[in-house]
């Protein structure tokens, strides 16, 4: 409801009263404010793109809303448009230069973009009218040390320490510059006070054994780190940092040790172990050359944390990363068991199920995952892939088609599945659906080489009126992956078949050097090649040791061919 008064008039004046309400007075004013609640809700949640816009508009209500153009500023630093920040927040201080925030951000945006005398004016002006506010000071040493110039900021504190005394919040602000530029005397020296001052903090406890440890004062760092244990034995960071102490100077009994005691700490999170542990499966080589040690972390983990999924994931890559698959699968197992919706288990699982070529586990697992996310185009790759090793073609085919449908705008997972498809199709002899299918996997992806070498070979054996192309699209594929034998092959015998023997001699003689020598198939071909080039006793030779081959799949054939005179 609205709120109504009446102008006061006097009696005998022929002047109609005017009726206002409240709403109506303050209309802009109320739009602006409900503008500025909105940005500052939007920001809250993230939205820095809309409370932006919103600001802008409650600066069309109100040009001069110093407090507007200094939040939109901020926001639009977060942004990354530097630029447009540096006008707003020149608009904020010169709407209202008294204003020490708005100062100290116009100051630091004059820094980013190197105009220092304009950004030390303005500090000295702030220092000069606001010069009793620590906060201020704080403001102004982040300023500097935002732009590297750490000894200014030091030079800051240093002042504030003359001015106002000593501080816990100085003494940690110069402990932690002082790390930073590796000056590690005068870091312990600041540290030491707030040590002093909360002797049983553990906190203050480890960054002083940092401190010792980055010096190689072991022993105090030792005494420091065991001391914030003491005070807290769930507090992780002295237990990792007495742990990094021993790994870094190869202690690694120590270390291990340690590290035990970490990980069977209930107190301290799962998901903080797995992030260390994380950083250190990254380390080469490490995990393979401790590999008794890591499997005790891992056993104590599992007993202490059996439920965490994040150290599951973890140790089934740390068996996969220390050759024990087995393991791993074991593992990532448990994990879709606890979990069925845990998309990356189960690519994990299905990735290694078939690395191994355990396909008839790998038909059962990929079906699961299927039943756990159904939308999911990737796992029905997995199930064709399974399918087709089994000689289930037909089902394969099926299940894949369905994938597509799945797969949205996935150009990837499409790209394969075409490719996978042609191949199915041309294994059951329909080779106009296979080709149907090398086109639209084309259409994704021209340069796909096994599609370009796949499409000719295949285009080869069926229709020699299109020789033309096929050739194109080898030479293309050959191009693209210039030491595969398997598409030095297929380019080889489509000169064959257009005649170019020679050509086709040279090609193939690159075939065999890249490993070709192996297969039944371009052995058989270029002998064939060598046949034709009227090299017959040479050609013998090679048709014979594609019959050695166990991937000859024509014997009765090239027996024929040696039969011949």
């Amino acid at each position: 409801m609205c709120m109504c008064y009446a102008a006061h008039v006097n009696a005998q004046e022929d002047i109609t009263p005017k009726e206002y309400t409240v709403d109506s007075v303050s209309a802009p004013q109320n739009e602006k404010q409900k503008l500025i609640m909105d940005a500052k809700k939007l920001s809250f949640e993230g939205d820095f793109d809309k409370a932006a816009d919103k600001y802008r508009e409650a600066i069309k209500i109100d040009a001069g809303c110093d407090a507007c153009y200094y939040e939109l500023a901020n926001i639009l630093i977060s942004t990354k448009k530097e630029e447009e920040a540096k006008e707003n927040a020149a608009t904020a201080y010169s709407l209202d230069p008294e204003n020490p925030w708005f100062a100290l951000l116009y100051g630091r945006l004059c820094f980013h973009f190197k105009e220092y005398g304009e950004a030390r004016k303005l500090f000295r002006q702030i220092l000069v009218r606001h010069g009793k506010k620590q906060e201020i000071w704080f403001g102004l040493a982040s300023a500097y040390e935002e732009q590297g110039l750490v000894h200014e900021a030091i030079g800051i504190l240093d002042s504030m320490v003359l001015r106002f005394g000593e501080s816990d919040d100085i003494s940690y602000r110069l402990f932690n510059i002082s790390m930073d530029i590796g000056n590690y005397d005068r870091a312990v020296t600041e540290i030491k006070k707030l040590v002093n001052h909360y002797p049983d903090d553990p906190r203050f406890a480890t960054l002083l054994a940092d401190a010792y440890s980055e010096t190689g004062k072991d022993s105090l760092a030792y005494t420091m780190y065991d001391r914030a244990i003491e005070a807290n034995e769930s507090f992780a960071p002295a237990l990792l940092g007495k742990a990094e102490s021993f790994r870094k100077r190869g202690m690694f009994s120590n270390y291990f040790s340690t590290l035990q005691q970490y990980a069977g700490n209930k107190s301290i999170r799962p998901e903080t172990k797995a992030e260390y542990l994380g950083l250190l499966l990254q380390i080469p080589s490490f995990a393979g050359h401790f590999k008794s040690n890591m499997d005790t972390i891992f056993a104590i983990l599992a007993a202490v944390h059996p439920v965490s999924q994040d150290l599951k994931f973890l140790q089934a890559r740390y068996f996969a990363t220390t050759q024990r698959p087995e393991l791993s699968i074991s593992i990532l197992g448990q994990l879709t068991d606890m979990d069925s919706s845990n998309k990356d288990a189960w690519l994990g699982l299905l990735s290694l199920e078939y690395s191994l070529k355990m396909f008839v586990q790998l038909e059962q697992s990929s079906q699961k995952a299927i039943a756990s996310d159904s939308e999911y185009a990737g796992f029905y790759m997995y199930s064709a892939l399974a399918l087709m090793a089994r000689d289930k073609t037909k089902q394969a085919i099926k299940i894949l088609e369905k994938g597509v449908t799945k797969a949205n705008s996935d150009s990837v997972f499409m790209d394969n599945a075409f490719a996978l498809l042609g191949d199915m199709y041309f294994s059951l002899n329909k080779s106009k659906k296979a080709f149907d299918y090398y086109e639209k996997a084309l259409l994704i992806n021209s340069e796909n080489a096994t599609v370009l070498n796949n499409y000719a070979y295949y285009i080869s054996l069926k229709n020699l009126k299109n020789l033309d192309r096929a050739y194109r699209m080898s030479r293309k594929a050959v191009e693209l992956e210039s030491g595969n034998p398997s598409f030095l092959d297929t380019y080889a015998y489509i000169l064959f078949l257009q005649g170019k023997y020679t050509e086709a001699k040279t090609v193939f003689n690159r075939a065999l050097a890249a490993g070709g020598d192996k297969s039944a198939v371009v052995l058989d071909h270029y002998a064939d090649t060598l046949d034709k080039l009227g090299e017959r006793t040479v050609a013998e030779i090679y048709w014979s040791q594609a019959l050695g081959k166990p991937d000859c799949l024509n014997p009765e054939k090239i027996k024929k061919k040696l039969k011949r005179n």
